[in-house]
């Protein structure tokens, strides 16, 4: 048997994970990865196992099979599922490169390709002509296992498909434009009296404003009203609030239960830093801090930044998988709509009327998952 092809069975992954630090899967049709396969065999990687992506099931192998026969001389590769179960499986199994053996364009991968944030590196492969093109795989680049498949920086890049046209990013502009400004008067007479409120309280400003990074990196003053006291991080510097902090005024208390506090971000969307909807915007020092933790953030800043968000409609803020928060923004990017815009606009009156959700008390993230 040909060893030179490191094709690992169940019993022999824990092995390569303590000898090497990349586990790879390969992602196809099964005639296309035992192509790739059997063109690997002058390279010794620790492939793990083989992910079922063709359109027509019969021809792969049978759920009953557990393995993917190559060839007589190497040893079958397991099957660990099909694509529906990518990001699962990548999760569970470790996996750091994702190979993508194609013989035509397969677009329905794309947007299961984009949710695999955190490190994993998707490198594809095509397999139409008579040897796989291999001259583009680098796997022992020294930052291989930290850095995002070119394809998928593009594909956030891109957005989706709706918003690549003038039009669509038009009308999506013109449609903050004119609910921001709906909203602004709405809910001016209780401006009006929060404002109030806090000068006969607390005295001092009646907004806050903070640097967060919005779209393309490009940094603005977020507009809330003032819910601690003006000297709050004079000690402690920039951290996370919490619940019931005890740097919050009476009336500040209040407002950021019912996140009344985030209304003036009205005034951001009427101007342009922010959208209504979109990945939620952080800290310059936060979001150095996780995109040094997990690369995909930055793909966050291809969109406008947003009031509310497919991640936050979801659950996940606050003390949750970082992750997680990444693959839902990186999945409402790819699949932006109009239709996914008002549905979470839709969601987020409803949480925060029945007190699901609340941007303001919730402690630090936690760490990035591996």
């Amino acid at each position: 048997m040909n060893d030179s092809l490191d094709i690992a069975g169940p019993d022999r992954v824990a092995g390569l994970a303590a000898r090497s630090r990349k586990r790879i899967v390969i992602v196809g049709a099964p005639r296309d990865a035992r192509k790739l396969l059997r063109d690997l065999h002058a390279r010794p990687v620790p492939i793990i196992g083989f992910v079922d992506a063709g359109h027509h099931r019969k021809r792969g192998p049978r759920a009953r099979d557990r393995h993917l026969a190559v060839n007589p001389r190497t040893r079958p590769l397991p099957v660990l599922g099909d694509i529906d179960r990518l990001d699962e499986i990548v999760d569970l199994s470790g996996a750091t490169h994702v190979l993508v053996a194609h013989s035509r364009p397969r677009k329905h991968l794309r947007p299961r390709l984009a949710r695999l944030a955190g490190g994993v590196t998707v490198h594809w492969v095509a397999v139409g002509g008579e040897a796989p093109d291999l001259a583009g795989l680098d796997l022992d680049a020294p930052d291989s296992v930290a850095r995002p498949a070119p394809d998928l920086r593009g594909l956030a890049a891109g957005v989706g498909k709706w918003l690549r046209t003038d039009g669509a990013r038009l009308a999506k502009r013109a449609t903050d434009v004119l609910v921001s400004a709906a909203l602004l008067a709405l809910f001016s007479p209780l401006f009006l009296v929060v404002s109030l409120a806090i000068l006969l309280t607390e005295g001092g400003p009646i907004f806050y404003t903070q640097e967060r990074v919005g779209q393309g990196g490009r940094r603005f003053r977020i507009i809330k009203f003032r819910s601690m006291r003006s000297d709050a991080e004079a000690a402690t510097g920039p951290i996370w609030a919490s619940d019931h902090d005890a740097r919050c005024t009476r009336v500040g208390d209040w407002l950021r239960t019912t996140n009344v506090d985030e209304l003036p971000q009205l005034f951001n969307v009427l101007k342009g830093d922010m959208s209504l909807v979109g990945p939620r915007p952080e800290r310059p020092m936060f979001v150095e801090q996780f995109s040094a933790a997990m690369p995909d953030y930055n793909l966050r800043h291809a969109v406008p930044c947003g009031m509310t968000g497919w991640a936050q409609v979801h659950g996940w803020r606050g003390r949750t998988s970082l992750r997680k928060r990444i693959q839902y923004d990186l999945d409402y990017i790819n699949r932006w709509s109009f239709w996914i815009d008002f549905r979470i606009l839709f969601m987020t009156i409803q949480h925060v009327a029945w007190g699901k959700i609340s941007w303001n008390n919730s402690p630090a993230p936690k760490k990035p998952e591996a």
